[in-house]
């Protein structure tokens, strides 16, 4: 390996264990231990998943603002917002108000759940008169196409006998009318970029109600009646706006929560890996870096599906540079790993703890070993 110098480490976070900087943090100060005159960057990353908005504000700053809004399922919570300093934009996270691990496994049912919440901070910042918005919206325990969001912003809901229905799952398929008339005005002017780094659309074999409702609780029947709602909420809305959901990827994503927003407002889809990249320079760090090291809670299959480790890798291999990964937990044939992101090494805190429970509990010790491990490593 090359002379190593400067190192950049740039995980998401260790999901349920460690935020992404702390995780970055320990592992420097391992390497540091060996290797006390390498440069180390701390350079949290994220995919629009849990955590992004803390992401962004470790790198850009901002106020944060704090109000309380519905849960998923309609109960006050305490949640809050980013305002980024001079841009006059707010970034919004889902999982915040919306998010499935904000309830217990028995409340998990994405009949009930809604995204009205989320909805309700979208309304606050645009009440301040915040001309942007980026929205990041993985980690949801709905399937409610949106409607929560919708109700938050003036939309209302009504069934076949002229009758208001409150935003769940299990409404969307008595849907008769939706009335647009005290829709909020800023939704129409500000400009709204949802992270998302999904390709589903919303209805179908891999639409949101099959692919996304079993992760939120849903048993067979409760799939059927959500497709169902999701089919005759996307059939009012290409009726009332020409906005055909099925022919815009990633519209499935997160139970069709971005859907209002971009039928009938300027909402548009973009990877979240993309967006924070570009807010954050990741691509100038990685070209001065002389060493990369990205990682998350678990490695497995599903990684190179838009998760950030997929995407700090691609950007490593296009500017030449080692990588290194680090896994709580590696899943899979490493070799092919290896392979497949273009990585020197790959370390698991599994393979050095007592057990998985101990890896989550004891991680910072074991990612400080790690980082000794990977030291010794580029200078053996």
């Amino acid at each position: 390996m090359r002379i190593i110098r400067n190192i950049l480490i740039a995980p998401d976070s260790f999901k349920d264990c460690l935020p992404a900087e702390e995780v970055a943090r320990f592992l420097g100060e391992g390497i540091k231990e060996i290797k006390s005159g390498v440069q180390i960057s701390v350079f949290p990353v994220a995919d629009g998943g849990e955590g992004t908005t803390s992401c962004i504000a470790y790198h850009c700053g901002g106020t944060w603002r704090d109000i309380i809004v519905s849960d998923p399922l309609h109960r006050p919570v305490k949640s809050k917002y980013l305002v980024l300093p001079g841009q006059n934009t707010a970034v919004i996270e889902l999982a915040s108000a919306s998010g499935l691990e904000m309830l217990t496994p028995p409340e998990r049912n994405p009949l009930k759940t809604s995204t009205l919440g989320t909805g309700e901070l979208i309304k606050d910042a645009l009440d301040s008169g915040l001309q942007k918005i980026i929205l990041t919206i993985g980690g949801s325990a709905t399937v409610d196409g949106g409607t929560g969001i919708a109700s938050a912003l003036g939309f209302r809901f009504y069934d076949s006998n002229g009758n208001e229905m409150t935003p769940s799952g299990e409404m969307n398929g008595h849907i008769a009318r939706i009335d647009n008339s005290r829709v909020h005005s800023g939704l129409s002017k500000a400009e709204i970029i949802i992270a998302c780094d999904v390709q589903n659309i919303l209805n179908g074999s891999e639409g949101a109600a099959r692919v996304y409702g079993p992760q939120k609780g849903a048993d067979k029947e409760a799939v059927a009646i959500l497709e169902q709602g999701l089919q005759k909420l996307s059939s009012l809305i290409l009726r009332d706006t020409g906005f055909d959901a099925d022919k815009h990827p990633g519209t499935g994503a997160a139970g069709g929560a971005a859907l209002f927003l971009m039928a009938y407002g300027k909402g548009k889809l973009k990877s979240g890996f993309d967006i924070v990249g570009e807010m954050t320079g990741f691509r100038d760090a990685v070209r001065n870096s002389d060493l990369v090291i990205t990682g998350e809670g678990r490695i497995d299959t599903q990684t190179a599906y838009g998760k950030a480790v997929a995407s700090v890798a691609l950007v490593t291999s296009r500017e030449k540079k080692p990588l290194i990964l680090v896994g709580g937990l590696l899943e899979g044939d490493r070799q092919l790993m290896k392979e497949q992101y273009g990585a020197d090494e790959l370390y698991s805190l599994v393979d050095i703890a007592a057990n998985r429970e101990d890896s989550i509990n004891n991680a910072p010790e074991l990612l400080k070993i790690t980082g000794r491990q990977i030291a010794d490593f580029f200078t053996g």
